[in-house]
């Protein structure tokens, strides 16, 4: 084909992009494409099941939760195990953006683009993890004549992170070939965090009753997260001086050998419910709560959540927008703010499991976008005290708003194919970050000002699609 044809053409566009926007699209048209297809199936069915007077669920809805929860429900050990999934999720994400490009920079001397290839590949299993949800969902494994939806995938992460660590431990990686070697062991280690992540969700969105979905989904998960990401920014500064790089690495593996312990947890049966079928799709993709659900996730992207929190790409950039601030106090900010959000996770989910799941997310994500407008005031001659209680009053206020928009997307998951739709979800977020970016960086170019304006009044949208989200008639929450 004639290269000039190629270059006007949309495919030559699409070759001329960065990386990370090539993987953003592919991701964008692959889980549009998906629930697309799902959706126009289930409206096709679901015609034909109404009109032969068919309806999904049967039976009341107290019933189907009292019969799914009495057996698998472990309070405490559950949410101890949920909140370490997420702790490993934090630490090893955080472990590997923050110090794998410096490592590749500085000790292994390839260039910036290599680099950002490596980055941009290095993280693609996270953005297929619907597709993921979709296998576990549809193809239990049978272990001793019974099906598992959730087991064996602890077991696959397990087992793939125990292949990163023993490649990074054997290999000496500071001389190792880039792509052969070292490339192999980080993805090894990143596909079992993606793993992880998807089998951790719909474990924990198959057992834990409604009543506990902002403390578990929403809370735990977050507050994991944050002590995660936390300790993964503070304590490499240590390990480095003791073992170098590798050893940064490998203890980032090993963290992820807890999902091992998920193994001795009770799993649900693999009942008709709950099964892969046509009345499942109907049922489900067509539903306004989950049309609704997805466009939350999507523009929850463009709110203040995007710069307020550490967790967050844009954070850093903000604040060195905003104030100039220097890398020593970039760090001393992002700490504090990682403390503030951990207190934000764990008050947000008890105060929305007590007041309901609903009005805590409408009562948060306006309190969230005041929070957000305290940004407007921070400029190089701020004072160091006010800058620090706000960036952790709009931490707090993020994880507390996080809390509750996880809960609601917990009340909106199914019973069947939960981690199929819950993954969705979290796929339609992740969507978001890549447009939300580009508009972030543009506006910083502006001001400050008028970036926080655009972000906050965006959490204007998020609230009113809030409005017509209902509990999934599926067995979630009545009182939300």
């Amino acid at each position: 084909m004639d290269a000039q044809l190629i270059g006007m053409s949309p495919l030559g566009w699409f070759l001329g992009l960065d990386l990370k926007y090539q993987l953003g699209i592919a991701v964008f048209m692959f889980t549009v494409g998906a629930y697309a297809v799902l959706f126009v199936l289930g409206r096709r069915w679901r015609r034909e099941f109404e009109a032969r007077g068919v309806t999904y669920w049967r039976a009341p809805k107290e019933e189907r939760l009292e019969e799914l929860i009495t057996d698998v429900w472990e309070p405490r050990k559950i949410t101890a195990l949920y909140g370490l999934s997420y702790f490993t999720n934090g630490f090893v994400r955080t472990a590997f953006n923050l110090w794998v490009p410096v490592f590749l920079l500085d000790e292994v001397g390839i260039g910036t683009i290599e680099t950002s290839a490596f980055m941009g590949l290095l993280f693609i299993s996270w953005s297929w993890k619907m597709f993921i949800g979709l296998v576990a969902d549809i193809f239990p494994i049978r272990w001793r004549e019974r099906p598992y939806k959730r087991k064996p995938w602890f077991a696959i992460t397990g087992v793939l992170y125990l292949a990163g660590i023993v490649i990074m431990a054997v290999s000496d990686i500071e001389t190792a070939p880039v792509w052969s070697v070292l490339f192999p062991a980080c993805v090894s280690i990143i596909t079992a965090g993606a793993f992880y992540d998807m089998a951790a969700d719909s474990f924990a969105i198959d057992v834990t009753p409604p009543e506990y979905h902002a403390r578990v989904i929403g809370g735990v998960s977050t507050a994991g997260q944050s002590v995660g990401a936390a300790l993964a920014t503070v304590l490499p500064l240590w390990l480095l001086n003791v073992g170098g790089y590798k050893l940064v690495f490998v203890l980032a593996g090993i963290t992820g050998l807890s999902s091992f312990l998920f193994l001795t947890v009770k799993e649900p049966e693999a009942a008709e419910e709950r099964a892969f079928s046509r009345e499942a799709v109907a049922f489900t993709f067509t539903e306004l709560t989950v049309v609704i659900a997805v466009l939350i996730m999507f523009f929850r992207s463009f709110t203040m959540t995007r710069i307020s929190s550490p967790l967050n790409t844009m954070f850093s950039i903000a604040i060195r927008e905003a104030i100039n601030a220097d890398v020593a106090l970039v760090s001393t900010l992002g700490l504090a703010a990682t403390v503030a959000g951990l207190a934000g996770s764990l008050i947000g989910g008890g105060f929305a499991d007590r007041y309901g799941h609903k009005k805590a997310f409408m009562i948060a994500t306006a309190v969230f976008a005041g929070s957000g407008l305290l940004w407007i005031t921070l400029s190089p001659g701020a004072a160091t005290v006010w800058i620090v209680v706000v960036v952790m009053a709009s931490s707090f206020m993020e994880r507390f708003w996080t809390g509750t928009v996880f809960a609601i997307m917990a009340d909106a998951t199914p019973l069947a194919m939960s981690s199929t739709v819950y993954q969705m979800y979290m796929s339609w977020s992740w969507i978001g970050n890549i447009p939300a970016s580009i508009l972030i960086g543009y506006l910083l170019g502006i001001s400050l000002s008028t970036t926080v304006l655009v972000l906050s009044t965006a959490s204007v949208v998020v609230l009113l699609l809030g409005l017509y989200v209902k509990p999934y008639e599926a067995g979630k929450a009545s009182k939300v």
